[in-house]
């Protein structure tokens, strides 16, 4: 990687040339946030994020998103405290196009009146649905009562602001900020000049103006400290804040670095302790934060409402126990290596390497900040971690706590005070195989191991890391519904220790080398993903083998995961979204173990233990077919070495899986629940994973999907329906949907189902247009190229076709279809298709 550094009409230019790359990846970023805001123009940096996207002179309306997506690209922005950032990122060929689109849209945006008006209506929605949220609405409370000025308000700003905003709020706020000397271009992807670029970039000129200059952050003193709001939820959320030093000095490294190694990871002693060991807790977690001056930590607790005072004891003699006994050399090298491998893996993915550049810009105005607190961190030694943990609970924390509605705040705050008073307290105290190869990649193969069991093999050396995948046949459509959830225990458990490590020693070995293995679960396998270094890769394979072949499935953890399972599945009752798709499932699979509940239930749960899982997995791993897909820079023989263990186990059928047959009528369907918004999903019967019909619904989501399409354009922008709809094509082996996604206000409901089941009679009546063909497989391929760029994306892609013996080109060969699909028989599909009865479930408020 070589970075190039230009000046261009007073524009800092960064030209990021990284060889080889597929992909291009373009950002604009200005260092200009919601810091920046106050009174009226609360939330004007968001709402200015999305007018950039409606318009210029030469791309009215949504052509800048079609022009984009047109050719398979994607164009996105996100706006923060103290920067926003506008980006596209496109496939190898279209570099220039991408720069040139990028710079017409941030020089010469319209901000015209007509699209100014129903984009608060969007806005707003964007808002709602922050508010319904439990974690936004946590973090809106955090900020409101714990940060300083600029900082306290939400980045999406509020009902009254938001409705409120007009042009000139807008061109004010942009010629204030977002000028050349608070922003960067940069250029990444695979070009071995830049000339041309610099031509393109020197048409366009962005608004001169001052430097600027932020306030500093940090946490509130004041007399209150303890926080509590009510929410619809099931178990409280207990946030600690808490000052953090700036960006810039070995403090914020010391002491971020403690946080990380106090409560990060399943290892660390706080997750141990009111998790893994006394089921306490569901979750908790610590994080820093860091503004452009100054920061925070948070140190985050998730637990049943019934334990709050045991979970405050026993947290407060863990802090105490960490300030008296320290964390050890392995605990702090563990959280090191987390820090360097993440800046490994970043290289994976040319986008967010980009973004941690600009970020960097942004932030700090220097691209390779990041890198340098990396260096930082390489360079502590333990006595500086160990040192600021008294100075982490020897400033003034911050007690932000989420209940249940029905509960109430006076329950709760002794002890919190309880636990505040003794923090304060503290302060003063060889084999031959037949392979099957790719005719696009010839660094994929397919190897037959023996009957039943197969290696997907994809040599890639762009970085020194690796994804193993194991998928074992099964899943929730070996089910019943007396025995339903009973795979996706066993993914849950499978990574939870083996016959030579226990949970412990192997979490602490996974963690200490900065890699993951985890199981999961789906509807026709379940398995686990390995992803890490390549330098570790002989012991990471032998773990990870070891827990396919010998997993212990420990009682203890077997019936903690139960218990976590069983708390998700009643977090998700208030769920509208997924109680929606739920809904939806159960009426259009019924009578198939697809309208199963994939994690089960309360009462298939009390049913597993221990020894149900082990004979389960036996006889999964005797008899059902096995694939290992490997992605990576080690050869295909070193990594036929390493599965030595699995060319012991005998050979097994190979069964095709028959296609389910169901019918339904049309129906609808309402699920209360009190929110701002109703979820909507307006679905249709689908097709099999292997059906040809699967890639016209392809092309059918293409369609109706992005920024530019009829759906986007007319239900969002035009009559400002809602936040965000699109299509939902899901497919899976034996069965499928495709429908609309969208979620309104409870006022809109009908105007939204109207809206878009006018879209679908059309196209039903008039199908797509001929020229729209050219255009969405120019697009599905640029998509498919711009995904394949880590190795968990090539796994992803390649493995679950070829489990299936659909073969290792499947993917490929119906991106060929559809390069030469017949437009008569596409649109012919779609009238058949959309003629089908349709279901319509609503969650929301009372209509």
């Amino acid at each position: 990687m070589k970075i190039i550094k230009r000046k261009i009409n007073n524009l800092r230019v960064y030209f990021i040339q990284s060889p080889n790359s597929t992909s291009n990846s373009v950002q604009f970023w200005f260092r200009a946030g919601s810091s920046l805001e106050t009174g009226k123009d609360k939330g004007i940096a968001h709402f200015l994020e999305h007018m950039f996207f409606k318009g210029t002179k030469q791309r009215p309306g949504a052509k800048i998103a079609h022009d984009v997506e047109s050719f398979g690209g994607d164009i996105n922005a996100f706006t923060s405290f103290d920067y926003t950032c506008y980006y596209i990122n496109s496939p190898k060929s279209k570099i220039s196009k991408t720069v040139e689109i990028l710079m017409d849209m941030v020089s010469n945006p319209l901000f015209s009146k007509e699209e100014l008006i129903p984009e608060r209506d969007v806005v707003f929605e964007e808002y709602r649905r922050s508010i319904d949220n439990p974690h936004h609405y946590n973090f809106h409370q955090i900020q409101k009562n714990s940060f300083s000025s600029g900082y306290s308000h939400p980045i999406l700003g509020n009902e009254k602001t938001i409705k409120s905003f007009e042009r000139k709020q807008l061109l004010d706020f942009r010629k204030k900020y977002y000028n050349s000397s608070n922003a960067a271009l940069l250029i990444s992807g695979d070009f071995k000049n830049t000339t041309s670029l610099e031509k393109i970039i020197k048409k366009y000129k962005i608004p001169k103006g001052p430097k600027t200059n932020y306030k500093k952050f940090s946490v509130k003193k004041s007399k209150d400290s303890i926080f509590i709001h009510k929410k619809d939820v099931v178990q409280n959320s207990l946030t600690m804040t808490i000052n953090a030093p700036e960006y810039e000095t070995q403090a914020a490294v010391n002491e971020d670095l403690a946080v990380n190694c106090f409560a990060y990871g399943e290892t660390c002693y706080l997750y141990q302790k009111l998790v893994k060991q006394t089921g306490l807790a569901t979750a908790t977690s610590g994080s820093s934060m860091f503004m452009s001056k100054g920061g925070a930590h948070f140190l985050k607790l998730v637990y049943p409402p019934e334990n709050h005072k045991k979970v405050l004891n026993e947290f407060s003699k863990i802090i105490e126990k960490t300030r008296k006994e320290k964390f050890n050399n392995s605990e702090i090298e563990k959280i090191k290596n987390q820090y360097v491998a993440s800046k490994v893996y970043e290289k994976e993915s040319l986008e967010s390497l980009t973004f941690s550049l600009g970020h960097g810009f942004a932030q700090n105005e220097d691209l390779n900040s990041e890198q340098e607190f990396i260096n930082r961190i390489e360079k502590t030694s333990p006595v500086e971690v160990n040192n600021s943990i008294n100075d982490i609970f020897s400033k003034n924390i911050q007690f932000h706590l989420q209940i249940p509605a029905n509960h109430k705040e006076k329950d709760y705050i002794k002890e919190i005070k309880a636990l505040e008073k003794s923090i304060k307290d503290y302060r003063t105290q060889k084999t031959v195989l037949k392979s099957l190869k790719s005719k696009y990649d010839s660094d994929i193969q397919l190897i037959n191991l023996k009957k039943g069991i197969s290696l997907l093999y994809k040599y890639n050396p762009s970085t020194p890391t690796f994804a193993a995948h194991a998928y074992i046949k099964g899943g929730v459509s070996a089910e019943t519904k007396d025995n339903c959830g009973a795979h996706y225990l066993l993914g849950k458990t499978l990574p939870l220790g083996h016959k030579n490590k226990d949970y412990k020693t192997l979490r602490t070995e996974l963690e200490t080398l900065s890699s993951n293995l985890n199981g999961f679960s789906g509807k026709n396998a379940y398995g686990l993903t390995l992803h890490g270094l390549s330098k570790n890769f002989s012991s990471l394979m032998k773990d990870f083998t070891d827990s396919m072949l010998y997993p212990l499935f420990d009682k203890d953890n077997v019936d903690l995961e139960k218990e976590m399972i069983e708390r998700y599945i009643k977090n998700i009752q208030k769920d509208a979204v997924k109680q929606c798709f739920k809904k939806f499932k159960k009426i259009l699979f019924h009578n198939t173990p697809y309208s199963l509940d994939l994690m089960g239930n309360n009462n298939t749960l009390k049913k597993f233990d221990s020894n149900f899982l082990k004979k389960l997995h036996k006889k999964n791993i005797e008899t059902k077919e096995i694939q290992i897909t490997f992605c990576g820079d080690m050869p295909v023989q070193k990594v036929l070495k390493s599965l030595e263990g699995l060319l012991e186990l005998k050979e097994r059928k190979v069964f095709k899986s028959p296609k389910f047959s169901f019918s339904t009528k049309p129906q609808r369907h309402h699920i209360e629940f009190e929110r701002e918004q109703t979820q909507i999903f307006m679905g249709y019967k689908g097709a099999a994973l292997s059906d040809d019909e699967d890639m016209y619904l392809k092309m059918l989501s293409s369609y109706l999907s992005g920024q530019s399409s009829a759906l986007f354009v007319e239900v969002r922008d035009r009559q400002g329906l809602c936040y965000s709809t699109q299509p939902v094509h899901h497919t899976a082996l034996q069965a499928g949907y495709w429908g609309i996604y969208i979620g309104a206000g409870a006022d809109k409901v009908d105007k939204a189902i109207k809206a878009i089941n006018d879209i679908l009679i059309d196209l039903k009546e008039n199908g797509l247009p001929l020229k729209e063909i050219k255009r969405l497989s120019n697009r599905i391929v640029g998509q498919q190229q711009m995904q394949l760029q880590t190795n968990e994306d090539f796994a992803n892609y390649y493995s679950i076709p070829a489990l299936h013996g659909l073969g290792v080109d499947f993917e490929n060969n119906k991106i060929e279809k559809i390069k030469k699909v017949d437009h008569t028989k596409l649109n012919k599909f779609l009238k058949k298709f959309l003629s089908q009865p349709q279901v319509i479930i609503t969650a929301g408020p009372k209509s």
